[in-house]
């Protein structure tokens, strides 16, 4: 369908859908699209069109997908004054950690941050450390990458690299998580290639054990700024925790898209495919191989079908995921469904298992 936008109002899409700008200007989080473009909309994903100038779109709507128009920018006024705040850091790299509880839109801020920052010719790096909604990696892994254009989501991005961890909940894995941070945070630091680290965390924030895991990252990372979105003052007992930091406080998109658990579940199993893609059942020798997380294995045989993997190789560079379909202890051989084609040097074994449609069954 066509649809008129006026200037000065956001036009909010719901995927799974694409839309087209035949004329006017247009941005998104940040992103000019020029005439023309066509943006796609993930299934469980919304998107603000922001309309600078009179513009006409075709949109083409899935399954569910919805489009509705906002009188104004569903970009908050505060989300600038953090801009602003990250361009006054004076440390390079300066490295910002953005916190906030499931769905208050710590991605869409982080691609906007990113854009505008990227506009200005600066180098930047992401890490993405949330293991359930994963833009830059694969679920349950911790993974960065450079920027080096403006984006309409995180999700476009190539990764650099990329640390699994093997569980989709962080209260399970805390120093799997530290560690796998620390990683690419040290290799983006020994690369001097960028001017700002951000780093997105995953949404746990709220309760004791929250406050002390962040607090453990703050800690490891001494951000030059912790920027929280929030809306009710949940954050307020983490930020009591750091009074040597510098922190920023910004509001929720009115865009923000609150996910039921099974939305939330099939972003992952999308995720998934996208990185099971083309995958090919490979035979693997245990013996030649580091094997980590090897407890986890079930004793009985069979058991390890369908336990999620993630394969590296000599020099620590993540080559991808993988499902594990036979384990056979005495030839110590596997079979894996990977569409890595290279020997892995390390395989390490996930607490989630996938059936045959790659959805998530308890272990």
């Amino acid at each position: 369908m066509k649809k008129t936008v006026e200037a000065g109002k956001t036009l909010l899409v719901n995927g799974p859908s694409s839309v087209r700008i035949i004329s006017g200007n247009v941005e998104v989080l940040g992103n000019a699209i020029k005439e023309k473009q066509q943006v796609v909309v993930r299934e469980g994903k919304r998107q603000p069109f922001r309309v600078l100038e009179n513009a006409e779109f075709y949109i083409s709507l899935g399954a569910n997908a919805t489009v509705q128009e906002e009188e104004t920018s569903t970009i908050p006024a505060s989300w600038n004054d953090a801009l602003q705040a990250i361009r006054a850091i004076q440390n390079r790299p300066a490295v910002v950690m953005v916190v906030g509880k499931p769905d208050s839109g710590k991605s869409s801020f982080s691609t906007y941050i990113v854009n505008n920052l990227v506009n200005g010719r600066a180098k930047v790096a992401v890490i993405d450390s949330d293991l359930e909604q994963s833009d830059i990696g694969p679920p349950c892994s911790i993974a960065y990458t450079y920027v080096v254009k403006r984006v309409t989501e995180l999700y476009e991005l190539d990764m650099s690299n990329a640390f699994f961890v093997g569980v989709t909940s962080p209260i399970q894995a805390v120093s799997r998580i530290i560690e796998g941070l620390t990683e690419m945070h040290r290799e983006i630091m020994h690369k001097h290639e960028a001017n700002y680290v951000i780093i997105n965390t995953d949404g746990w924030v709220e309760g004791e054990n929250a406050v002390n895991y962040k607090l453990q990252l703050v800690n490891q990372f001494k951000p030059d700024l912790i920027i929280g979105i929030q809306s009710q003052q949940e954050l307020g007992p983490l930020f009591s925790g750091v009074p040597e930091i510098t922190t920023c406080c910004v509001e929720s998109s009115s865009a923000a898209n609150i996910r039921s658990p099974e939305k939330r579940t099939k972003l992952r199993e999308l995720n998934y495919a996208k990185y099971l893609k083309d995958a090919k059942v490979r035979s693997l020798f245990a013996s030649y191989m580091t094997i980590q997380e090897k407890n986890i294995l079930p004793k009985e045989p069979g058991k390890e079908k369908g336990i999620l993997v993630g394969l590296r190789s000599s020099n620590k560079q993540f080559l991808g995921i993988g499902i594990m379909l036979e384990y056979n202890r005495a030839r110590q051989t596997m079979k894996v469904l990977t569409p890595v084609s290279i020997k892995p040097a390390c395989i390490i074994i996930g607490r989630i298992r996938l059936d045959p449609e790659l959805r998530e069954i308890p272990l």
